[in-house]
């Protein structure tokens, strides 16, 4: 198959006119990315699902992509060569680390995971709940945020709170199938945070977090075993297809209606806006020139192909590493704002109130000096380049990404509800990561999702329950689930 798709690319990708050598650099990455895929166990574990996101949306799905629309896939690129040359020696480096250490496991403490149905059902309770207020608050500060510019300890407790609610739905999920003996996945249990995590994604006008709630139920799903049946993907092929052609460019064209508004002007501006939207073709318009910056963000030259740049990550990166292929590299300056971003406002009131997003889009010039703009994708890939060149390439690559890879598997079981919400978060982040979210998925993530599994699994271990529902599951049926 490895064989088969090279041939594919290399081909097509000649016969569109793209130069040889990037042709040549281009088979060797996705070697490398194949060889890896192998060397993490594939879609079986936490790390090598992480790992296939991120290599599609960095570089396969581009290629593939550009190959069938038969365009050079050197074009539109900023720098090609360097651009290509820079992700063979990353996944280079990722493959080569990964052989070394890559399946070392380390003695950590692990997630509290619910030992029987009851407690899967407290857990489901006190999860819902305190998820569902800290989504409420968070949406409501962070609407205060973006009018007042000001961060709030009602933001922070609201960030950490509102990881629960997905964590909800993996129990419903979770449950369900384990109920039906794996006939049935959904039911009215799931639909409650299901339907909460897409209204808290409208309200706040985030494509991702729409989406977010039915990739954890199918993630769920996958995990636990479970067969999905013909209708399941008439519903998801449909789901995307609506998405991307009413909902996404929906979404897109209320945001810029909303921005730098508290949550009652935001409220009453979307009515206000759905009330007198324009025809659809407006709104798409509308909608493309809100999310991007002109043929900067665009890899393909067909027209309605925008959204597909935004999972082809090879070409922001480029913008990257060609503003600093002339010897500027920012170090450590990027960084620095993330790290002092996420410390907690009430330890440091004067902390920067925007990652480092804005910096990055302005060191690339795809943002103006005075706007900061969090929608600028930069990956790890063209950051550690951008930061610190070539040495940066290599120990991100060799030595960061193997570590996520140990660190996540000697953690999290992927079978186990903690373990899934684990690798939502870990593949979810992963695949669009900078280095400054490289960092919080090797410190921040884990040590909240173990802090939280102790804090409801053991509030829950304390409330008695009788009958069968109380008995621990047993490890087969635990595993098999």
């Amino acid at each position: 198959m490895l064989f088969t798709a090279i041939t594919f690319l290399v081909a097509g990708e000649l016969a569109a006119g793209t130069q040889l050598e990037f042709v040549a650099m281009m088979a060797g990455t996705i070697g490398c990315i194949a060889v890896t895929f192998n060397l993490l166990g594939g879609l079986k574990t936490i790390s090598g699902i992480g790992f296939t996101c991120f290599a599609l949306f960095t570089i396969v799905i581009s290629q593939f992509a550009k190959v069938l629309f038969f365009e050079a896939a050197d074009k539109n690129l900023e720098a090609p060569n360097l651009t290509i040359k820079v992700y063979l020696v990353f996944y280079f480096c990722i493959m080569v680390g990964t052989f070394v250490y890559g399946r070392l496991r380390i003695r950590l403490i692990k997630p509290l995971e619910p030992e029987s149905e009851a407690q899967i059902d407290l857990q489901y309770t006190v999860s819902l709940i305190a998820g569902f207020f800290g989504n409420a608050l968070f949406v409501f500060y962070n609407a205060q945020v973006s009018a007042a510019g000001k961060a709030a300890t009602g933001h922070g407790v609201g960030l950490a709170l509102e990881a629960l609610l997905p964590y909800s739905l993996v129990l419903a999920v979770f449950s369900r199938i384990r109920e039906s003996d794996g006939e049935h996945s959904f039911g009215l249990r799931a639909f409650i945070p299901w339907l909460s995590l897409v209204i808290f994604g409208l309200i706040g006008t985030g494509r991702g977090p729409i989406m977010l709630p039915s990739i954890i139920y199918a993630v769920t799903c996958y995990t636990s075993g479970y067969q999905f049946k013909k209708r399941h993907y008439i519903v998801g092929i449909t789901g995307l297809i609506l998405f991307f052609a009413f909902i996404s460019p929906i979404e897109i064209y209320l945001r810029g209606n909303i921005t730098g508004e508290d949550l009652n002007s935001r409220i009453g501006d979307i009515v206000t806006a759905v009330r007198n939207m324009p025809s659809l073709a407006v709104v798409r318009q509308f909608s493309r020139g809100g999310t991007g910056s002109g043929s900067r963000e665009e890899y393909y030259d067909r027209p309605g192909t925008f959204e597909l740049s935004r999972v082809s990550a090879i070409r922001a990166d480029s913008n990257m590493i060609s503003a600093t292929s002339t010897g500027f590299h920012y170090g450590f300056t990027a960084l620095k704002i993330d790290a002092l971003h996420n410390v907690p406002h009430f330890l440091y009131p004067n902390k920067p109130e925007e990652d480092s997003g804005g910096y990055l889009g302005r060191v690339t010039g795809v943002n103006a000096d005075w706007v900061d703009n969090e929608e600028v994708m930069i990956t790890a890939i063209s950051d550690s380049f951008g930061a610190f060149g070539w040495l940066g390439v290599v120990v991100v690559g060799g030595v960061v990404y193997p570590a996520c890879f140990v660190l996540y598997e000697s953690l999290f079981d992927l079978r186990k509800p903690w373990g899934v919400l684990a690798l939502g978060g870990f593949a979810y982040t992963l695949w669009g990561a900078n280095m400054g979210s490289l960092m919080l998925i090797l410190t921040r993530t884990p040590l909240i999702l173990i802090a939280f599994s102790y804090v409801v699994g053991g509030v829950v271990s304390m409330i008695p329950v009788k009958g069968a529902k109380g008995e621990r599951m047993s490890g087969a049926s635990a595993s098999e689930a």
